[in-house]
This record gives C-alpha cells, structure tokens and sequence, in this order.
C-alpha cells in the first residue's frame, strides 16, 4: 500500500534562530608549492544567516572529509547543548571523490620536513620490517607549506567570504594531531586554540624543547587526548603514539608557562577510532570554556 505525501502545515511560530548548521558547497584551493587542490569544507553555524552583524570563531578541522562530518555533527551539538559558542567549522584535505589514494597525501600534507615518525632501533625496524619505510618518504613531507596554507593564504581568502572573528583554533587526530602540536610550536600565536587527539613526533618533542629555551610562556588553550587502546596496538605502539604525546603533554605542564591552559585526558577502553568523537567533544568544551563562562546550560 502506498501511503501519499502530505503537506506540513506552516507553524504559526516563526523560528528566528534555527539550531541547525548549514553546510557550504565544497569548494577546492590550490596551495603554494602543490600540484594538486584540496578540498574545502564549512559549516556555518545555526544563527549565521540570521545575524549579519556578527562574527564567529573558526574549528579548523584536519582530514577533511573522513573527519569534517563528525566534527561538524559535534560542534552542532554542543552548541545546541550550550557547551560552547556558536563557531565556523572549516575542513580542509584531499578532494573526496580521489578516495584512499587521495587520503593517502594526508602523510605528506601533516608531516613536515625532519619529522620522526619511529624512534631508532626496536620502533623503526619493526616498522621497517612491516614495509613502512618512513625515511623514503621524507623528501615530500610539506607540513610546513600546509601551515603557512592554512594561515597564511585559506584563512584570508575564507575571512573574505565568512564573517570570520580573529579567534582560530586547530583540530587534528593522528597524523592530524602531530601536525596540530607541530603548529602549536612552529608558529606560535597563528591558533590561539589546539585540540590534539593521539598524534605527535619526535621533531615535535625536539620544537618543544627549542621553543623552551627561548620562550618563558606560551599563550593558547590546548587539549591533548589519546586512548589507551592504542597501546594494544602494534603499530601505533611502533610509533610511540601515546608515549610521545604523553610526553609532549608532560614537558607542557612543567614549563609552567603562565598563558597555557592544559588539560589532557587518557580515554579508557578506547581504541585509535574510537576515542575520536571523545577528543573532540571535550577539546572543544575546554578550549572554548572562556567563551561559554556565564551562559547558563540547559538542565538535559
């Protein structure tokens, strides 16, 4: 039996203020030394076309599209839930119909050059043996041009499109997470928010102690999570995923910069996947803390 189509009555009550984010066609943008685009993700969020005097702060998620979805169904979320401000969400990565292949060029866009990826010895000959050569990819590592990308080129070329406010905060998991530690000491200052989900290398550990000897503070508010899942496996354990960025986590908080603002957090029974939407549903109730202060939550 087919059932026909009704109509939906208009309400009498017009919604001045939807609770949904929109999402923008998929555009692509070339970066400087690139032979290939990538694909540009946003999500505006529920009051953007309602408020045409207002602008918002900016999620910059890694990915792309394997992590724009879940970033963007999140940040929807909480702020429904007034956990956080109402935010712009950009994903940045390969284009979506290139697949794996595509997905693959994610290595060399978040590592940058010098990037370490198994320590010397038992991590790098297992990982040698599991024919992962990490040192024949080197050459190609362009983390830093996807840095000054993201910075210095997407983020004016969007800032003339999106009411954009000067508050910008990076997302990244895995190798995502390595290039977000990475950004957070080779730049200093270009995010003033980080959510770092179980990813860093060894140059980040060496950055970190360069940036110490210079430094006396490091202005940001940072959340770095991982899983303890992670341990159980043999090639993540190979690239001392939760060591290093527990160490990275550690080193932080015994500089006792005055303008850091840490939390980490060690997911149980959580594996690599997992504990993603963890990360990033608490990284963005705690990097946007001083922005939700005073806004009374709803009693769900």
């Amino acid at each position: 039996m087919k059932w026909p189509l009704q109509r939906v009555p208009k309400s009498p009550i017009r919604m001045t203020i939807p609770y949904a984010m929109s999402w923008e066609k998929p555009a692509r943008a070339r970066a400087e030394g690139y032979d290939h685009d990538h694909e540009i993700l946003v999500a505006l969020p529920p009051s953007y076309h309602v408020s045409p005097e207002r602008s918002y702060p900016v999620l910059w998620s890694m990915d792309g599209a394997m992590a724009f979805a879940v970033t963007s169904g999140i940040v929807n979320l909480y702020t429904v839930g007034k956990r956080i401000p109402e935010i712009i969400v950009v994903g940045v990565g390969h284009r979506s119909e290139t697949g794996m292949l595509g997905f693959a060029n994610r290595t060399f866009d978040l590592f940058p050059p010098g990037s370490v990826w198994s320590d010397p010895g038992l991590a790098r000959d297992h990982m040698k043996g599991k024919g992962f050569d990490f040192d024949m990819a080197l050459p190609f590592m362009k983390g830093d041009l996807f840095l000054d990308f993201l910075v210095d080129q997407l983020r004016p070329s969007l800032g003339e499109k999106y009411r954009m406010a000067d508050d910008h905060a990076l997302w990244g998991h895995s190798a995502g997470g390595g290039f977000a530690s990475y950004a957070l000491l080779a730049r200093p200052g270009a995010f003033g928010r980080f959510i770092i989900g179980s990813g860093t290398n060894g140059l980040t550990i060496d950055l970190e102690a360069e940036y110490a000897k210079d430094h006396d503070d490091l202005v940001a508010r940072v959340f770095i999570g991982m899983a303890d899942g992670e341990l159980n496996h043999t090639e993540l354990s190979a690239q001392r995923l939760v060591s290093r960025t527990t160490l990275l986590a550690e080193n932080l908080r015994l500089r006792g910069y005055p303008g850091l603002d840490l939390h980490t957090r060690l997911y149980s029974d959580r594996d690599h996947f997992t504990v993603m939407p963890l990360v990033i549903g608490d990284g963005l109730q705690h990097v946007y803390a001083d922005l939700i202060e005073g806004l009374e939550k709803p009693n769900w």
